[in-house]
């Protein structure tokens, strides 16, 4: 009896919160941590629900050999997470080769993906191995992927399922055997791309064997003033930043409320703005984010103002004009209502992009609307 009530305290209940370093899976030894992600840590910074859960897939397609597929908006940091895949597993000491897919012609592609054979085309003078031969153990890294013809496509698929390439201009038996492990990434919805049409339905299959989404900035604002503390030590490690800088927080706020169509790309370059040319104080506001925004192409279009001027909002039906004490707020209201533009005036669909609940966008709106108003009326 004794010995069936210690086996009793030591279970745990399959339903319940997950596994932690504290907690004993069945039939094992405790989870310990993994040693690699403090170094991994140091590489990709975040501390958000989103940034853990890309680190934990990053180590995880490190211990396989599958091909994987990394999904995300531009300036999201695909090829780092491309590179930490292959720094963090057993290839590391490999090449790591990059190919991007939408900067070569058709021709041209296949010839750097495959190589060629001397004589195969006007100006192939020798031998010239591709990526795929040349990268041995490595790891090659096929990045805006979705961009290829379908031609290229067709090839690409039987390299993947042979694991055998043939040079561009060889006989069909002159077939190299390769053993590099192969990663993609893109910037599209391949899912749609395949239902209507414009790319191979087997060739995302192959592909799609480890998936990774590498979040976009709005779905990891928690993580912001750490990006920012990251990138300023960078900037004071390449001696481009003038003096130490702070952020006041009206600055903040304005930054955790942006959109951020370029992602971290975007800030990298917002932050070197503000530390080559830093407010006189050290202390970055409002008004200096708002100037630096417009200078990244944030600002309103005419064909924003249109839209929303057809759905009945009137915040815009005033001039642009606007005093420096209130800018802040009418470039909050701005990336809402440019947000809104971009999906057609749908305020369920912009509050999904923002990451907010629609009756929260509605309200806000609403509420810098009348702010803007009484402030104009007050001057």
């Amino acid at each position: 009896m004794q010995l069936g009530q210690e086996k009793s305290n030591r279970l745990r209940p399959i339903v319940g919160p997950p596994f932690s370093d504290q907690t004993w899976r069945f039939g094992g030894p405790r989870q310990k941590e993994d040693p690699r992600s403090s170094q991994l840590e140091f590489r990709i910074p975040g501390e958000s629900p989103v940034m853990r859960s890309l680190k934990t897939l990053i180590l995880r397609a490190a211990d396989c050999n599958s091909t994987v597929l990394i999904i995300g908006e531009s300036g999201t940091g695909k090829e780092l997470v491309a590179r930490s895949i292959h720094d963090f597993g057993q290839r590391q000491a490999e090449p790591f080769l990059a190919i991007n897919c939408g900067a070569l012609t058709e021709s041209l592609l296949e010839s750097e993906l495959f190589g060629h054979v001397k004589g195969a085309f006007t100006g192939a003078t020798t031998y010239k191995k591709g990526v795929f031969e040349s990268t041995g153990k490595g790891t090659i890294f096929l990045d805006e992927f979705g961009e290829m013809s379908s031609a290229m496509q067709v090839r690409l698929l039987r390299v993947l399922q042979e694991h055998k390439v043939r040079p561009v201009g060889s006989e069909e038996s002159k077939e190299i055997n390769f053993n590099a492990r192969v990663v993609v990434a893109t910037n599209r919805d391949l899912r749609r791309e395949v239902a209507e049409g414009r790319f191979r339905k087997d060739l995302y299959y192959r592909v799609n064997v480890f998936s990774i989404r590498s979040p976009a900035l709005r779905d990891r604002l928690d993580d912001l003033p750490l990006l920012i503390d990251v990138l300023l030590n960078r900037l004071v490690d390449s001696t481009k930043l003038v003096r130490p800088l702070g952020f006041d927080s009206e600055a903040l706020a304005l930054l955790q409320n942006y959109s951020w169509p370029g992602n971290v790309r975007e800030l990298e370059n917002l932050i070197e703005r503000l530390a080559i040319n830093p407010p006189g104080t050290g202390l970055v506001s409002s008004t200096d984010i708002s100037f630096a925004l417009e200078l990244n192409g944030s600002g309103e279009s005419d064909n924003s103002r249109e839209i929303i001027l057809s759905k009945g909002l009137n915040c815009l039906r005033n001039s642009r004009a606007t005093t420096v004490r209130h800018l802040h707020k009418r470039q909050e209201l701005d990336l809402y209502l440019t947000e809104l533009a971009r999906v057609g005036g749908n305020v369920t669909r912009a509050a999904r992009r923002l990451g907010i609940n629609r009756s929260t966008l509605h309200m806000r709106i609403k509420r810098l609307e009348m702010k803007l108003a009484s402030l104009s009326q007050a001057e």
